[in-house]
């Protein structure tokens, strides 16, 4: 028996690409496709079904997944946990494939990053800064941060954080209190089931600027190009500094709401695999990090499997 050969059939369907299965394993693609070609001679039956994109288990395929995934699992755990030293502190090794939206504080989560190496300097990370929607299959990743609505299918979502949200302008508006300023508006690129985090302050279903990208909602704003629904500790440097104010006056798509309000952060997960123990220690080291900076929230109730499209966790 090869199990390199299991291992990389395996992998490739857990990872849905050859191509991500080499990065996993972090062996050329070419050797992934000889090894699991390799292991379909041995078995004498044809595993996978290959196109220009995807690939598919065949009735034999699944068959011998779900006999040997199980193996398999198991020992990446023991290679996960790796030697007891002496003190029986055991050491974490491998890599930690994430993805981030670009409004994340990354302070804390540069100080979560940096900390956790300094315990375990064997752990990897390689983290993905990217508003777009993510498939933890084609991005190859083992976790995710996601904000509003993180749906996706058959994944967990660990409401981890709670961030407040309100309307900000430059000041040139505020001391004119000009009730009908131009309004600019987070405009996410998930489906209209996933609501943008804005939706919670009445965003204009015409806006003067509509964008999927915070920063440039702030930059806009700044600029003096009308009001703008921020995260508040994405504004506290520039309130500081007096180029962005408090929009206090409600407006015409906002006659009743209050002036801020809150929105979830969820840390995602893909609930077909088994979380390893690097991944599950980085987790709550994060939830940890959060705390300290006062930005963690439990959860009103324990996390469980959100249902929507395809894989992805959305913003």
């Amino acid at each position: 028996m090869d199990l390199n050969a299991t291992l990389a059939f395996v992998t490739v369907v857990e990872c849905g690409a050859f191509s991500g299965a080499a990065r996993q394993l972090d062996i050329p693609r070419s050797t992934v496709s000889a090894r699991v070609a390799a292991l379909e001679a041995h078995l004498g039956a044809v595993l996978l079904r290959r196109t220009t994109r995807r690939i598919a288990l065949t009735d034999d395929g699944r068959a011998y997944y779900d006999r040997v995934a199980p193996a398999i699992a198991a020992l990446r755990e023991a290679e996960d946990q790796g030697v007891a030293s002496v003190s029986g502190v055991t050491a974490l090794a491998g890599s930690i494939r994430m993805s981030v939206p670009f409004d994340f504080p990354f302070d804390t989560l540069s100080e979560a990053v940096v900390s956790f190496r300094a315990a375990h300097p064997q752990i990897r990370f390689d983290i993905l800064v990217d508003d777009s929607v993510s498939d933890f299959v084609d991005d190859n990743l083992d976790m995710a941060i996601r904000g509003g609505n993180p749906g996706g299918d058959h994944v967990i979502a660990r409401r981890i954080a709670s961030f407040r949200f309100g309307r900000f302008v430059n000041p040139a508006y505020g001391k004119a209190e000009t009730p009908d300023a131009p309004q600019l508006a987070f405009r996410s690129r998930a489906a209209p089931a996933a609501l943008p985090r804005s939706a919670a302050l009445n965003a204009p279903a015409h806006p003067a600027v509509a964008t999927n990208s915070f920063a440039l909602l702030k930059q806009l704003a700044l600029k003096g190009a009308g009001v703008a629904v921020l995260p508040e500790h994405a504004c506290e440097p520039e309130v500081a500094r007096g180029e962005l104010v408090r929009w206090a006056l409600a407006t015409p798509a906002d006659k009743s709401s209050p002036t801020s309000s809150q929105a979830g952060l969820y840390l995602v997960y893909p609930s077909r695999r088994e979380l390893s123990p690097r991944v599950k220690a980085f987790s709550d080291h994060l939830v940890n990090t959060l705390e300290a900076h006062g930005a963690h929230e439990a959860p009103a109730e324990a996390p469980g499997v959100v249902s929507a499209s395809r894989s992805r966790p959305r913003r």
